[in-house]
């Protein structure tokens, strides 16, 4: 990993960039009873009148559309995040079967700020300590770099957060790189999911979620399909033809989402029954 020297073309940079685009390595648990760590990288765009967060195969398929016209997608369409400057209303988009949905909710973190400070790479970074989300985070912020965001929705310090962790370690974030960019940035994901995404409230989709568990193919169980004739594709690419496919397509489903069932939030983490 590269050591902190940009941040001084950061600095260079700061007046004349309309993006300032920072990059964050995310190891988290899956499953918060097992060890075995994920990786993902994840964007944290700040322009001057709205900052939006993403994970990369959002930038891998923004930037394949505009070099050859072609729409490609690896990741998940979820978890899209913006939030406008100077607020803590932040914008979620995300998917529930096949559509789209926006739930805005404030994101408030109230900090304690301590006098202990330490050297990443070469900068200068002091500690910070939250209950949010159901878990107990520390935080490490850089007040050289003077912006009030971070990783995911953490807000509210007086600089960029450069690393943040619970105290489980469920979650680790840490900035690997910043660039400047002279124009501004919105991806082009972002202008489809505004222009169709149907905004519901926090409750609604925690139950539109729990309603999935009990029927993750709701076409195959309302009528609007029949999956003997339409051979059907679900969302994660597999081909279901027979209702003996679907049962088993589901109960790998459904074990999943239970196995899997460690948001950032703990505290919105879905109460799915026990079997």
């Amino acid at each position: 990993m590269k050591k902190f020297s940009l941040i001084f073309l950061f600095l260079t940079l700061y007046f004349s960039a309309q993006t300032h685009r920072f990059i964050y390595e995310i190891h988290y648990k899956k499953d918060s009873a097992e060890n075995l760590i994920s990786k993902e990288n994840y964007y944290l765009d700040i322009n001057p009148d709205e900052s939006f967060y993403y994970a990369r195969p959002f930038f891998i398929s923004d930037s394949i559309l505009l070099k050859t016209g072609d729409m490609t997608f690896g990741g998940k369409m979820n978890d899209y995040i913006r939030v406008k400057s100077n607020t803590k209303d932040y914008e979620v988009f995300a998917s529930e079967g096949f559509d789209t949905f926006k739930i805005v909710e404030n994101a408030t973190q109230k900090w304690k700020i301590s006098p202990e400070t330490k050297m990443i790479g070469n900068l200068k970074v002091q500690k910070a300590t939250t209950n949010w989300g159901g878990r107990n985070w520390e935080a490490w912020f850089a007040a050289e770099i003077p912006f009030q965001e971070g990783p995911y929705k953490f807000n509210g310090l007086p600089g960029l957060i450069v690393e943040i962790s619970d105290d489980k370690n469920n979650y680790q974030f840490k900035l690997v790189k910043s660039e400047n960019i002279k124009e501004t940035q919105i991806l082009d994901f972002y202008k489809r999911f505004k222009g169709r995404a149907v905004e519901i409230p926090v409750l609604k989709y925690a139950k539109m979620k729990l309603e999935t568990y009990f029927t993750p193919v709701k076409p195959a169980h309302d009528g609007t399909i029949d999956i003997t004739k339409s051979n059907f594709m679900t969302e994660d690419n597999q081909r279901i033809s027979s209702m003996e496919e679907l049962k088993v397509y589901e109960d790998a489903f459904r074990k999943s989402l239970k196995k899997y069932n460690n948001p950032i939030e703990l505290n919105k983490a879905v109460h799915y029954p026990n079997d």
